[in-house]
């Protein structure tokens, strides 16, 4: 290759050496030109211009009740954070495989910031520090991306849900009564418990000191499958009929249970996480007593706001912010509905 492009241009010296003086002075900046660029171009890459690329906001997938909201809330920025474009993407399922695929995607079109609801951790790690690597600002929502290099995140102060589960049955069971704890605390060596789930629980574990006239009688493993703890609930309320309450460390007796179906006596209060819409009945009939979420547009709008300011080169607010829980009772849903409402009215883009 070297040689040819050597026979090429010393033939064209030789050429350049016959012409008439006055073209040598037009000629020789154009052949700097060409062997410049022959030579010394880049290879292709998304342009770093502040008005060019864009911030892709991905969620977990577009059956995903809190897509949505992720969405609505991070769109309502555009124009607001800079000339830099918005773009809200998810899979069409739930799935981490297709997340990886989607980010990679977005990262050949042009995105120069990923602000992403992070599905499984450890699938997603690899492809999202690979981008941050490539200059990506990265900021993680509702579930941070554990690990080195340390990246941004925007979401929920766990350990503070926990505590929020805690009083709210207490407040059901007018603070004293004898509970059952559902959780998928995993004993195994080869499965480790997020810290998320870890920080929740010791949360809870911590408020339910404040409340000593309440008994935890069991504590089960559902191993985060929803049937699996329908089905621990119910075998446990055979055994123990007179239980006051449950506490749920996520809404998986609730998922795919019809309305109409009650898993406990209305005696017995059920308090859990999560009231996204799939859920809002069994609030609704008083099945379960309380819910903990959080503003969930805060978390969406953060995200965007940090991560522009890092691709503009100001100084970040924050690496980690955490939103307070909020707690919906049955006879908070209404407020609640209309703040969901709210946070899913968007701009097109």
């Amino acid at each position: 290759m070297w040689k040819r492009l050597q026979i090429g241009v010393f033939s064209a010296v030789r050429c350049w050496r016959r012409w008439h003086p006055r073209y040598r002075r037009a000629v020789l900046p154009l052949s700097a030109a060409a062997w410049c660029g022959l030579v010394c171009s880049p290879s292709p890459r998304p342009s770093t211009h502040p008005k060019l690329g864009f911030i892709a906001v991905v969620g977990a997938g577009q059956n995903d009740p809190l897509w949505p909201v992720l969405r609505g809330s991070a769109l309502r920025l555009q124009g607001f954070v800079g000339e830099i474009r918005l773009r809200a993407e998810a899979p069409p399922t739930v799935s981490s495989h297709a997340q990886a695929e989607l980010i990679q995607r977005l990262r050949s079109e042009g995105m120069r910031g990923l602000c992403i609801q992070v599905i499984d951790p450890a699938a997603i790690a690899p492809h999202v520090r690979r981008l941050a690597n490539e200059g990506v600002a990265v900021v993680t929502m509702i579930r941070p991306l554990e690990g080195r290099p340390v990246l941004m995140y925007s979401g929920v102060d766990q350990r503070l849900v926990g505590e929020a589960l805690a009083d709210a049955i207490g407040e059901a069971l007018q603070y004293s009564g004898t509970i059952a704890v559902l959780h998928a605390n995993s004993k195994s060596e080869d499965v480790q418990e997020p810290d998320y789930a870890r920080e929740r629980y010791e949360g809870f574990k911590a408020g339910l000191q404040r409340y000593p006239r309440i008994t935890v009688l069991r504590e089960l493993d559902c191993g985060g499958n929803a049937q699996r703890a329908q089905a621990m609930i119910r075998h446990c309320m055979e055994r123990f009929p007179r239980l006051n309450g449950w506490v749920a460390m996520e809404n998986w007796p609730l998922r795919g249970l019809d309305p109409q179906e009650r898993l406990l006596p209305p005696t017995c209060k059920l308090v859990t996480t999560d009231p996204d819409p799939q859920v809002w009945d069994h609030l609704a009939t008083g099945a379960c007593y309380a819910m903990i979420a959080a503003d969930y547009d805060k978390i969406a709008q953060e995200a965007v706001i940090n991560c522009t300011a890092a691709l503009e080169g100001n100084p970040v607010a924050w690496r980690t912010l955490l939103t307070k829980p909020r707690t919906v009772r049955t006879a908070d849903l209404h407020t609640y509905k209309a703040d969901w409402i709210k946070w899913c009215s968007r701009q097109e883009n």
